[in-house]
């Protein structure tokens, strides 16, 4: 058996500094699990080897993933903000989130920023409400 099995299998070997593609398991990512496995994506990366941590397992440097937590503090500052939404979606709770004009940034790199990320900027959530109160009860 094993002789059939490693007839077109070759043996590689990686070097630090070798990009490599990672394969994707949609059962074991959460986020994947409500799309068709027909429309995931097999492979993430290229991602470059950093170094090897046993002898066939070559460590990767996942840098280029996204932060998976929602970011709480900002270095930048909100100037005001724009709009707001609420998201809905089946099976969890609706969210609000606010469009942000952001401190020293044109209008066009404005974004929407989820109402639990924006803790720091209260003041301007506050301020917000009350003129959108004045702008409906005005109209």
């Amino acid at each position: 058996m094993k002789k059939w099995a490693d007839k077109k299998r070759r043996h590689t070997e990686y070097k630090v500094g070798d990009m490599v593609l990672v394969k994707l398991l949609p059962q074991q990512f959460k986020s994947l699990r409500p799309v068709h496995k027909g429309l995931v994506r097999r492979y993430e990366g290229p991602f470059p080897i950093l170094g090897k941590v046993g002898k066939d397992d070559p460590s990767r440097g996942l840098s280029k993933r996204a932060p998976t937590a929602v970011v709480t503090s900002y270095d930048k500052e909100v100037e005001h903000i724009i709009a707001d939404r609420i998201i809905r979606r089946r099976g969890v709770p609706p969210a609000t989130e606010y469009l942000v004009k952001w401190k020293g940034l044109p209008e066009s790199e404005a974004s929407w920023e989820p109402a639990n990320a924006l803790w720091q900027f209260q003041e301007q959530i506050e301020r917000f409400r009350a003129e959108d109160a004045t702008r409906t009860s005005a109209a």
